[in-house]
């Protein structure tokens, strides 16, 4: 803002000195003049001008007036931008937040949190980014897309603002490991029922943030400790778990699907099912209730209320597998 108004007072200097060496009058008469000029206020000269003085004047007008107008119109933009269009933007978003449901929370916008934000972006889902830093926001301020909030994500108020009572699930990515454990506590006090996966940097805090309440802990340098083994034994596997992660260049799609006691499939076999004939899609695993995954199950497997299928195929055949066999049945 400095700027615009920089240029208003070497314009009022310049006419002060110049009426002053033309005509002579005082320092007070010559920046009343040069005001009222530039400003085209239509008052009366202060003395009668000399032709001088009256070409002078002319210069004033032309560099003057378009020096006001163009700074009281950079002023206004500055001030709307800061001012009332920061204040609008602030009222949108918090009725959005009041409106989320089913959405998600990302705690903490560091590089993890960016690569998570990106992923739900392109599953189009709803979700929110909280961060106490400014800075680290500054890419989200310039969409309008994105919901975020300025605060500490380990203060209950923040949370509830995030909507955290009707969140589907939360990621705990602070930057340390005693501020992720806090989160999760926090987060348990108020929601007990919404999935929380966090991140641990370290053997004994991934136990801790278990034992406080966390569903899922997930250990950044282990994982790619182990990515990075793979990627040297079995290249071409890590190769395609990353297609299949990324989902971008493949056209499979992989999905978790929990099967609800109303589903048509419930208390039938794959065999029966005939999952990959009539729905061209492949149940890799299936997760049942308090036991381990079920690698490549065999058509005997018996599907129940609660187990979790994860599902291959393209993407249509996965939302036309969930819509026929895990709604309601007829």
């Amino acid at each position: 803002m400095w700027k615009p108004v920089a240029l208003i007072i070497l314009m009022m200097l310049i006419g002060t000195i110049g009426f002053h060496v033309i005509e002579g009058w005082s320092f007070l008469d010559c920046l009343y003049m040069t005001v009222i000029t530039i400003f085209t206020v239509g008052f009366k000269e202060v003395k009668v001008l000399s032709p001088q003085g009256q070409i002078f004047t002319i210069f004033v007008i032309l560099g003057g007036v378009g020096t006001a107008i163009f700074a009281f119109t950079k002023i206004a933009e500055i001030a709307f931008e800061g001012g009332i269009n920061k204040f609008w933007r602030r009222k949108r978003m918090e009725k959005k937040l009041k409106n989320l449901k089913d959405h998600y929370i990302i705690c903490g916008y560091g590089r993890m949190g960016k690569i998570v934000r990106e992923r739900l972006e392109e599953e189009k889902l709803p979700f929110v980014v909280i961060d106490n830093k400014e800075e680290k926001l500054e890419d989200i301020k310039q969409t309008n897309s994105c919901l975020f909030i300025e605060g500490d994500a380990t203060h209950e108020d923040i949370l509830t603002k995030a909507g955290i009572k009707k969140a589907k699930g939360l990621a705990a990515l602070l930057p340390t490991d005693a501020d992720n454990l806090y989160l999760v506590l926090t987060v348990r006090l108020i929601n007990p029922s919404v999935f929380v996966l966090s991140k641990a940097l370290d053997d004994e805090a991934e136990r801790k943030i278990l034992q406080i309440g966390a569903n899922k802990v997930v250990s950044p340098y282990r994982l790619s400790g182990l990515k990075i083994a793979q990627g040297l034994i079995r290249p071409t596997l890590l190769d395609y778990m990353d297609l299949i992660i990324r989902r971008k260049e493949l056209p499979l799609y992989m999905e978790e699907l929990v099967v609800k006691k109303d589903s048509k499939i419930v208390n039938r076999n794959l065999a029966e099912c005939d999952i990959r004939r009539t729905a061209n899609v492949i149940v890799v695993a299936i997760k049942k209730p308090g036991k381990d995954i079920e690698f490549n199950p065999s058509p005997d497997s018996k599907i129940k209320t609660g187990d979790i299928l994860l599902v291959l195929g393209d993407k249509n055949a996965v939302n036309q597998f969930e819509k026929i066999y895990l709604g309601t049945s007829s």
